[in-house]
């Protein structure tokens, strides 16, 4: 049996726009953009495309989340500078 992830999603921060590119998602990836503080800033629940490009609210530390119902979650973290 093949597990299946979202380990292999590419995730690109673009500290000059202000944006964050993600590539390879699953189909019907949920994706979840929380600040340092656990507040949610962003849920993108029902898209089909492996692409997508979140704007970054404010300079800061984030935990992205992103859930698949066949999958375990895939969490990152990460720093806009907002140079």
């Amino acid at each position: 049996m093949e597990t299946i992830t979202n380990k292999e999603v590419n995730v690109r921060l673009d500290n000059e726009k202000g944006t964050l590119c993600l590539t390879g998602l699953l189909a019907g990836t949920m994706v979840f953009l929380y600040d340092s503080q656990g507040e949610l800033k962003e849920a993108n629940i029902n898209f089909a495309l492996p692409l997508l490009t979140m704007e970054i609210p404010q300079q800061g530390t984030y935990v992205l989340v992103m859930s698949h119902p066949n999958c375990q979650p895939e969490v990152r973290r990460f720093t806009y500078s907002g140079i």
